[in-house]
């Protein structure tokens, strides 16, 4: 798709890695989708901006020391965003609905207010107001965002939620299908008849009773395959490969920090 130039509220637009060992992130995501990255200083709590094509793509946010051979590491984890108009009235929507806000709202500089908060079902996402940062700069291409999931175990109880908290309506999704599965779309006004999906929603499965509901960014790359085998080499465990149901090879990946990301097929966009 083109570059975007405004993520409209609801709209799925960047997702940050929170890890303790942000050197090793780096590695192993430029060895998997080919990323560099912009390193920012204290001012911004040393993160990291991904970069592909000399875009910003995604965002890795250190916590803790990094790789102190003297700490035991914490589980690194992705948390994605949607773009929101206003981050306090946002703030305000999620207590309504009955999630949490962590952290928020807040200014990060001039780039753009942000909010964390926990759902009803326990999974962490995050929301972002935009100011001098839009979000990521490409999207639905090879190295960039290109979906979100979140599986939860009451599906009702989340599209009451996101629905409430920025419009989002669930509905069937032909990519996937199945019975507990929906795409979250944007409301036809905004965007469109039918409003295109930016994220879907999933059911825990019954041998899953100690996995608590999560968010999972998915990324782009031309051969998922090839991304995919490189993610083993560098020490990634695979939850799944396959196929989707529009015929795209589609991974789950464990990164060797613990966070889990997916990898779909996606064709480059053409020089113009």
């Amino acid at each position: 798709m083109p570059e975007p130039l405004a993520y409209p509220a609801g709209a799925l637009c960047w997702a940050d890695l929170h890890t303790s060992g942000p050197a090793a992130a780096e590695r192993f995501y430029e060895a998997v989708l080919g990323w560099g990255y912009v390193r920012t200083g204290p001012a911004y709590d040393h993160y990291r901006y991904a970069t592909w094509q000399r875009h910003m793509v995604a965002g890795i946010a250190p916590s803790g020391r990094d790789e102190d051979p003297g700490d035991a590491p914490a589980a690194a984890s992705w948390i994605v965003s949607f773009a929101v108009e206003r981050a306090d009235a946002l703030a305000e929507r999620v207590v309504a609905a009955g999630g949490e806000v962590r952290h928020g709202p807040g200014d990060v500089g001039v780039l753009g207010r942000t909010v964390t908060a926990v759902d009803p079902e326990g999974a962490h996402v995050g929301f972002w107001q935009p100011r001098a940062h839009l979000g990521a700069g490409l999207f639905d291409e090879p190295s960039a965002l290109c979906w979100a999931e979140l599986a939860v175990r009451d599906t009702e109880r989340a599209d009451r939620f996101y629905e409430a908290v920025l419009g989002l309506l669930p509905a069937d999704h032909t990519a996937v299908g199945g019975e507990h599965y929906a795409a979250y779309r944007l409301p036809g006004e905004v965007a469109g008849a039918g409003g295109p999906a930016g994220a879907g929603r999933t059911l825990l499965r019954a041998e899953q009773p100690d996995e608590e509901a999560f968010w999972m960014p998915y990324f782009g790359a031309r051969d998922a395959r090839a991304a995919v085998a490189t993610a083993r080499r560098e020490g990634a465990s695979v939850l799944y490969e396959g196929m989707n149901g529009e015929g795209l090879e589609v991974a789950v990946v464990r990164d060797p920090q613990g966070a889990v990301f997916g990898v779909l097929e996606r064709a480059a966009r053409p020089e113009p």
